[in-house]
């Protein structure tokens, strides 16, 4: 059976140095002997050579990136060309619906940035979602049907899918386990049989459990709980155990 993605994405919350070496820490020990799961943590590009040292010692842990530019290099103050995030991480958040909120990211942006992250052999995560709660999933479709424009198809297998509806990043309310796995299914006419496609919105260790019984669900982008070890670490045990073969 293939290992399921249980992403951390740390956002702004680990704010020194010390915090991001004990949270990666104890991760890296704490997952070290979970069947069935990888988990890839991903945290402020700041922190991203303190972590990858710590995760390259653990054979359950990836390293990831919350955003890169879709530029190689050049006079863009501030932005992270894929060739550097190379360096050090595997995976690449991209799409996220806080990006697209608060930093004005379009689908168009998003292509390029999966273009780009793909050219340099990074993973990209690309999250998709809709704003309201009763709304079709044709939104999150849409959203997808534009980000893989120009991809070729044997690269589907080399990109992951994250579910995150708007509705429920942040506010305690996640989505139905059941709702999630119509809309993955929905998803995966666009991928390949291979791409995993995550759900993240809300994800807590008491709700963890309804999303690892559906195997429409290849994993998890956890956020909040994701930069408290302990929680994290239950969550990796709570979806392994439900996906254990024997």
């Amino acid at each position: 059976m293939k290992n399921s993605l249980i992403v951390g994405n740390w956002k702004m919350y680990v704010t020194s140095t010390a915090d991001a070496h004990i949270l990666a820490t104890s991760i890296r020990n704490g997952v070290a002997d979970v069947p069935w799961i990888e988990a890839v943590i991903c945290p402020p590009a700041l922190w991203l050579s303190e972590v990858a040292e710590i995760v390259k010692k653990g054979a359950k842990t990836k390293i990831g990136i919350q955003n890169i530019s879709y530029e190689t290099e050049g006079a863009f103050t501030g932005e992270i060309s894929p060739i550097m995030a190379k360096e050090m991480a595997e995976y690449v958040i991209i799409g996220h619906s806080e990006r697209r909120a608060y930093c004005g990211e379009t689908d168009v942006d998003v292509n390029e940035k999966v273009l780009a992250a793909l050219k340099v052999g990074l993973t990209p995560i690309i999250c998709v979602g809709k704003k309201k709660k009763d709304a079709a999933p044709t939104e999150p479709f849409k959203q997808l049907e534009e980000a893989l424009k120009n991809v070729p198809k044997n690269a589907l297998k080399n990109i992951v899918v994250a579910y995150e509806p708007i509705w429920a990043i942040g506010t305690s309310l996640n989505a139905d386990a059941e709702y999630v796995a119509k809309v993955v299914t929905k998803l995966r006419e666009l991928v390949h049989t291979d791409t995993a496609i995550l759900y993240g919105g809300s994800v807590k260790v008491d709700n963890a459990l309804s999303y690892a019984k559906k195997r429409e669900i290849g994993g998890l982008l956890i956020g909040g709980a994701s930069a408290k070890a302990n929680d994290f670490i239950k969550i990796c045990k709570i979806w392994s155990e439900a996906r254990d073969i024997k």
